[in-house]
Formats: structure tokens, C-alpha cells, sequence
């Protein structure tokens, strides 16, 4: 209970304003997105292969939003960025209800899909502007951990209302977005540097754009988002089809890293910081990932998966918050928004990326050849974490 009370009062009001933002606005867009398959098939009579554009679609709109919302929260501010994402998606999901054909929902989900990137980003950027340097990494599991529990709570929320109506479950995604956007309003704090609205914006890419440091950190980052992305795209089919383990087991597995996330990803991080800093829980959290993946060629029964993806667990939990922290640390205070955006960016160009690669592997060579492809992905991954120097923290914590 002291430890409990401990972490929060180490963080501001407005961090945890920010927490609890990031739970609900995941809590509500979960209480959807899970049941487009089922929403494309049943209402609208489209077959199955259509849900593959249609996610391709978003993904692309989402490529740009990320873009354009790193700039945003730079320039017009983090809360200003949030807000507008807010209103855009549930905008996005309000017109969901008078979808009655397929390109009309593709439309939804390309709007959504522009405006969403920008909340994430801003909530990563105003963390680094509200949380000193040595803090961070528990910050952004902090923030994680809300997600996470969002994200498990929200598929059940919207099954209880698609019993009803698939427009009531739209309609409360939406209602959910548009209430933390009004909270956000009334009582969140900007936490933009007073100097960022000045300058050129193509000067500020271009030094992006040549921050070699951040490039050779990102390189790595998108090797090991490929290789884990091989496992949320190609696992479940793999265990159905050579195994026959079907959705309930993979489904299992979904739940074992959610909620070991959810009960575990504090004290990961807290062990991590006596490992010897960011570099060794980049490199061990890929090595967990390497070895994971690799022996998933191996497994054939649904305990040995699962240990597997125990695993995998913990080597996500080391990384993903170290590399929001190496990113963090590596901005310019003028550039957050910006340098946040490009994690968001590996994460999308790793899953589109591997997803052919995987099926072209399984299919031309064996099933198992995509484990093996993604473990040596990670291998690398870590080889070339281990020539990274971890970055001096650019600016101080803003006292909101």
C-alpha cells in the first residue's frame, strides 16, 4: 500500500489526468475495432478478404496522421493535438453509423485513422515535458499499463452492447472520446515549451532527419517490432492449422501478456533500472525476444506456446518503455512531439512490413521458417543495440 502511494504522488495530477486518458480513450476505441470483422461479414455482406484492405487502408492513414500529429503537438501544443484527435475519432465512429456500404466505412476508418496517431503522441510528448529524464522509464509504463488495461476491458464493454445494437457500441465509443476530450478542456494544462510555436517547420524536420544518433537507435527498434509482429499476425493461424489449437488457445496467449502487463510491467521496469541502464534492457528484453520467437519452430503443444509467450512478455515489458525513454531522451525539448512520432512510425512500417514476408516464408519454404526469420531479426536487433550509447536527457521536466 506505502509503495502504491509512493508512485503516486511522485507524479503530477496532470500525469495522472493523462493516465487516465490514455485507459479511457483505449477502453473506448477497444469496445470496436475487435468486432470489424464481424461488422463487415454480418451488416455490411462483405467477405472476409475485404477486413485485410480495409486495415490497410487505416494503416496507411495512420502512416500520414503520425506525420502530420508529430508537427501538430509541436506547434499547436500537446493538449491542443489530444483534443483534436479525440473529436476527429469520435467523429470517425459517429458517421460509422450511417455506413451502409463498404467504401462508406472505409472512409470511417481512413478518418479515423488520420486523427488517432495524434493522441498518443501527445500524451507521449507531455509525459517527457512533466516527467524528469531518471523518471521516465516508469512513466511510460506507467502509461502503458493504462492502456493495457483499457484495451482488456474494452472488448467486453462493447460485446455487451453489440448484443443490442452495433450503433450503440459506435455511438459509445464515440461518447467515451468526445467526455475525455471535455475533460481534457476543462482541466488538462498545456505543457508545449513557450518557444516551440517559432522557427521553421522544414528546418525542424531536417534536423530530424539528420540526427544520426536517433536513426541508428530506430533501425534496431524496427527489427525487433518486425520480429514481435511476426507472432501477433502468424501465430494464431499456426497453431490452428498444424497443431490444431484454435482461437480459444491463441486467445489464451492474447490474455497472458495483457495481463501480465497489466500486474507486471512496474516492477519489470523497476528491475531493469538495477540491470545497468537502457542499453542492457534493450539488449536482454531483444535476447528474450530472439529466443522466443526462434523456439516457437519447436513448440507443438499449447503449455510450450504459452511459456513462450511468457517469455516474449517480458522482454516487451523491457523494451517498450526504455524506447520511449531512449527517444524521449534523445529530443530536442522543441521536437518531442516529432521524435515521439517516429516510435509510432516503426511500429507501423514493422507489422505491414513483415506480414508478406511471413506467409511468403511459411508457404515457399516451411511453417516454421517465419520463427526462424524473426528470431535472427532480433538477434541482430540486439548486436546492434549493444554499440548504442544511451542519450543525455535534452530539457527538464515542466512543473504543471
Amino acid at each position: 500500500m506505502r509503495f502504491r502511494i509512493e508512485v503516486f504522488r511522485r507524479y503530477s495530477p496532470q500525469f495522472w489526468l493523462m493516465a487516465g486518458g490514455m485507459f479511457l480513450s483505449l477502453a473506448g476505441t477497444s469496445m470496436v475495432w475487435p468486432f470489424f470483422p464481424l461488422y463487415v461479414s454480418q451488416v455490411l455482406g462483405g467477405p472476409l478478404s475485404l477486413v485485410g484492405l480495409l486495415i490497410t487502408l487505416q494503416a496507411g492513414a495512420g502512416l500520414i496522421g503520425t506525420v502530420f500529429g508529430g508537427f501538430l503537438v509541436d506547434r499547436w501544443g500537446r493538449k491542443t493535438g489530444m483534443m483534436l484527435s479525440l473529436l476527429g475519432m469520435g467523429v470517425a465512429y459517429i458517421l460509422l453509423n450511417f455506413a451502409s456500404t463498404w467504401w462508406e466505412f472505409a472512409g470511417t476508418m481512413v478518418l479515423g485513422g488520420l486523427f488517432a496517431p495524434a493522441f498518443r503522441i501527445g500524451g507521449d510528448a507531455m509525459a517527457a515535458d512533466l516527467v524528469p529524464p531518471e523518471e521516465r522509464d516508469e512513466a511510460y509504463a506507467i502509461l502503458r499499463v493504462a492502456t493495457n488495461v483499457g484495451v482488456a476491458l474494452g472488448p467486453a464493454l462493447g460485446a455487451l452492447l453489440i448484443v443490442w445494437s452495433y450503433n450503440l457500441a459506435f455511438t459509445g465509443a464515440a461518447l467515451v472520446l468526445f467526455a475525455y476530450a471535455l475533460i481534457l478542456w476543462v482541466w488538462g494544462k498545456e505543457t508545449l515549451p513557450d518557444d516551440n510555436a517559432h522557427g521553421s517547420a522544414f528546418a525542424d524536420f531536417a534536423t530530424m532527419l539528420r540526427d544520426g544518433r536517433l536513426w541508428a537507435f530506430l533501425f534496431p527498434v524496427l527489427l525487433a517490432w518486425m520480429a514481435g509482429s511476426l507472432v501477433w499476425v502468424w501465430l494464431g493461424v499456426y497453431m490452428k492449422e498444424h497443431f490444431g489449437l484454435g482461437e480459444r488457445s491463441y486467445g489464451w496467449l492474447v490474455t497472458t501478456n495483457a495481463g501480465m502487463v497489466m500486474t507486471l510491467q512496474f516492477l519489470v521496469t523497476r528491475w531493469a533500472r538495477r540491470l545497468g541502464g537502457m542499453r542492457t534492457a534493450m539488449v536482454l528484453g531483444v535476447l528474450l525476444y530472439a529466443g522466443s520467437i526462434t523456439a516457437m519452430a519447436w513448440a507443438t503443444s499449447f503449455w510450450e506456446f504459452w511459456a513462450l509467450m511468457v517469455v516474449l512478455t517480458v522482454g516487451e515489458m523491457l523494451m517498450i518503455p526504455t524506447a520511449s525513454t531512449w527517444v524521449a531522451n534523445l529530443a530536442p525539448e522543441h521536437l518531442r512531439g516529432r521524435y515521439m512520432s517516429t516510435i509510432a512510425m516503426m511500429w507501423a512500417l514493422g507489422a505491414g512490413g513483415i506480414s508478406p514476408v511471413g506467409g511468403w516464408l511459411s508457404d515457399r519454404i516451411s511453417p516454421r521458417a517465419p520463427w526462424y526469420f524473426g528470431g535472427a531479426l532480433a538477434l541482430l536487433a540486439a548486436v546492434l543495440f549493444l554499440f548504442q550509447r544511451p542519450p543525455e536527457a535534452n530539457g527538464e521536466a515542466v512543473k504543471r
